[in-house]
């Protein structure tokens, strides 16, 4: 009888036994639920036994006398077979699998491990994946008992952790290859060569708090958050109007980094999406100073573009200052929005210096003048409407609220320094639909040596 019969006959026998059980220990059931129930925990024990069953199938009956050893490259001997233990989608699996020991350099190895990845005594790839991606989403002890409610798999708020910072590790990895390929400029070259050539792309940087454990002066750390996206939609025609961006193709990246580290991700991450070879590169900010040097210094011929929003932010603080009567205060206020949609950056700015010298709202007013005058060469907006640009940095705003808020500032989350990256690069990478991407990376990771 071959394998592929025997476990045939085998998982039949198991089937009957494991549905006797089922009837004999539930009897009648109280509702469809209780039914569901014991289905799933039924199913689960069917997974783990497949699961067992076709690993046995990946070993030959008569293993190799000998295999070549991975740590020195000499003859390894076979021993015997070792039984191992993985903790996979489908519970806690028990297999076997030969055992070889090198005798020049004494160390053991499992082909058998090293061929399908398997991490005996730890998360197999795939629990590691699901867990990671549960772990980004959610607080870890939130997402621990989520995670058992819908798999029946317990994973500990710290093996929750232990996985999404796993993935969110493998993102480091990745972007220290992609600095080192955008600082190789053969590698460059050969992108000029044969990439195809972005038509428009934008960027967008930010910046949003998290509590780091440990940093007594300045416990609130800057999470530093950036975004490549294309779009198609056109910018509104009216300060009113819809001013949905839908954006496409988003990637975001993220680190606690000071703004000159962060350049150098800026650029690995830009060359990664062509925007050194855009025909149209564009970038969205508010008025931070890091953010426009960053652009200036790396992409010194983007178009820069103040955030609408943030521009019109500085024009409410001085109308309540400056006007005791409503309707002065919204005339005021509408037009100078009016001239600033227009473009008319004089009419904006001696709006606000006429209030600059005494007054309640000399301090407002003051700041709005230095912020429109510093950059006034980012606010032509009737230009940019008219090439189809867009003017609101609503993108990045939505990266930092869905990393930031929705994550890192979880009620009562106080981070240590390098999980919060590890969490926040993870959450990033499953937002910006590389989640698959780095997971089959981690499918045949380097195993711990065998003794």
């Amino acid at each position: 009888m071959n394998n592929i019969a025997r476990l045939g006959q085998e998982f039949g026998q198991y089937m009957i036994q494991l549905t006797s059980e089922l009837f004999l220990r539930t009897g009648q059931p109280r509702s469809l639920s209780e039914m569901e129930r014991n289905i799933r925990a039924m199913l689960l024990k069917v997974g783990q036994f497949l699961l067992g069953s076709w690993l046995a199938l990946q070993e030959p009956i008569y293993p190799a006398e000998s295999s070549s050893c991975p740590h020195c490259g000499g003859q390894a001997d076979y021993q015997f077979k070792r039984s191992g233990t993985l903790l996979t989608i489908v519970g806690q699996v028990e297999y076997k699998r030969a055992y070889y020991l090198c005798a020049a350099c004494r160390q053991g190895h499992y082909p058998l491990d090293e061929k399908l990845g398997l991490r005996p005594g730890e998360m197999s790839a795939e629990l590691e994946s699901l867990g990671g991606m549960t772990g980004a989403q959610l607080a870890f002890g939130q997402g621990s008992k989520l995670f058992e409610a819908l798999t029946l798999i317990a994973l500990s708020d710290h093996s929750l952790a232990k996985a999404t910072q796993a993935i969110g590790e493998e993102v480091q990895i990745l972007e220290k290859e992609w600095m080192a390929q955008s600082r190789d400029a053969s590698w460059l070259q050969e992108q000029q060569r044969l990439a195809e050539r972005p038509q428009r792309l934008y960027g967008s940087l930010d910046a949003a708090k998290v509590h780091i454990r440990g940093e007594e002066e300045h416990p609130w750390r800057d999470l530093k958050v950036g975004a490549w996206f294309t779009t198609t939609i056109e910018p509104p025609k009216d300060p009113d109007d819809d001013w949905d961006i839908q954006a496409t193709d988003i990637n975001y990246y993220c680190d606690l980094q000071e703004a000159q580290q962060f350049g150098d991700l800026l650029w690995a991450t830009g060359c990664q999406r062509q925007a050194q070879l855009a025909d149209e590169l564009i970038f969205l900010g508010d008025g931070a100073e890091w953010i426009w040097n960053l652009v200036q210094t790396h992409y010194p011929e983007a178009v820069q573009i103040v955030d609408w929003f943030h521009a019109t932010e500085y024009i409410a603080p001085v109308a309540n200052a400056a006007f005791a009567d409503k309707d002065k205060r919204q005339v005021w206020i509408e037009q100078v929005r009016h001239n600033l949609w227009h473009g008319d950056l004089d009419a904006v700015i001696k709006a606000f210096d006429r209030f600059t010298q005494c007054g309640p709202a000399q301090e407002p007013a003051r700041k709005a003048v230095t912020y429109f005058t510093n950059n006034r060469h980012r606010m032509h907006y009737p230009t940019y409407r008219a090439k189809g640009y867009q003017i609101g940095s609503g993108t990045i705003e939505s990266g930092c609220k869905q990393i930031v808020a929705q994550r890192l500032k979880v009620a009562g989350a106080i981070w240590d320094h390098d999980n919060a990256i590890k969490t926040a690069k993870a959450r990033a990478a499953l937002l910006s639909c590389q989640w698959d991407t780095l997971t089959s990376r981690r499918e045949h990771l380097s195993l711990p040596l065998a003794v």
